[in-house]
């Protein structure tokens, strides 16, 4: 198997912490404020933007392969 590398090296690692990082703080900011019925509005930016990480991630992978 190999050695993931967590540091600003790696690609991938520099891109979770310029994409999804603010997005989960936006997330958290955005849940204090807004009423309990609109509390689904940060989930789902939030969900939406891993999903989206991880699909390029996949996609950056098998291309990489190739």
């Amino acid at each position: 198997m190999k050695e993931f590398e967590l540091s600003f090296k790696n690609k991938y690692v520099r891109m979770f912490f310029i994409w999804v990082l603010p997005v989960l703080l936006l997330s958290a900011i955005l849940f204090f404020p807004l009423p309990i019925e609109y509390h689904w509005i940060p989930h789902i930016i939030l969900i939406t933007a891993v999903i989206i990480f991880y699909c390029w991630v996949k996609f950056d992978k098998n291309k990489n392969k190739r």
